[in-house]
């Protein structure tokens, strides 16, 4: 049944394949199934966006700086927002974001710490929360909204996201901002179904979560904290 319900042509994790192109396919196939089509839309739907994990930097495809995947990243998510509010089901939906794991972007608290955001009119605007939350608390909000009962110990125990919600919905549609074009060009991003695709820079894409490209990364990042100290 879940492969039945799976996209056959939303991209799968390849940070040759930018964001936008993965955008562009959910807005389809979004408009064909659920808007003009005679379906609703699932009460969840997950979706994948994960050029914010970088890779090497191709001026020649729009991408100058390893920067440049989280500027595509950043991008796809406002325009997925923007299309989804302003869509019917905007009045009754909940976005929620979130890494699959911190990386090496550890901030100055705890390197198991992630970004949580949450996405609703019925979500508090400029709203910071201050409980601890874990994957299990998203999972614990998830069945709750949903009335389905918790798996385990481990989600039923959890702190949920209540504090987020406010009883006072604001459904103005999200606008996204455009991307500064010298740190991202999506112009530049390649149609991976044009003839001229990059198939090399495809082969080359890292692995999710290799060991070899973790370790590289982390020893590129250390010798250029050792040059830049040096300059120093």
């Amino acid at each position: 049944p879940l492969y039945d319900r799976s996209s056959r042509q939303y991209p799968t994790y390849n940070m040759a394949i930018p964001d936008q192109f993965g955008i562009d396919q959910f807005q389809k196939e979004f408009e064909e199934k659920w808007m003009s089509g005679g379906d609703s839309m699932p009460q969840l739907i997950t979706v994948i966006i994960p050029n914010d994990h970088g890779a090497g930097d191709r001026p020649e495809a729009g991408y100058p700086f390893r920067e440049s995947y989280m500027a595509d990243n950043d991008l796809a998510v406002g325009r997925i927002v923007e299309y989804l509010s302003q869509t019917p089901y905007w009045k009754n939906m909940l976005i929620v974001i979130t890494e699959d794991d911190a990386q090496n972007g550890v901030d100055h608290v705890d390197a198991h710490r992630s970004l949580l955001m949450m996405i609703s009119p019925w979500v508090k605007r400029d709203f910071v929360s201050h409980v601890h939350v874990s994957f299990g608390s998203i999972f614990k909000t998830f069945w709750n909204l949903l009335g389905l009962p918790y798996l385990n110990q481990y989600d039923a125990g959890a702190s949920d996201l209540a504090d987020f919600f406010t009883n006072e919905a604001d459904y103005t549609p999200y606008q996204a901002l455009p991307v500064d074009r010298r740190m991202f060009d999506p112009q530049k991003a390649l149609d991976p179904f044009d003839e001229q695709f990059d198939w090399k820079a495809l082969d080359e894409s890292p692995a999710l979560d290799n060991v070899e490209d973790m370790i590289r990364d982390s020893k590129e990042r250390e010798e250029y904290r050792l040059e830049d100290r040096e300059k120093k």
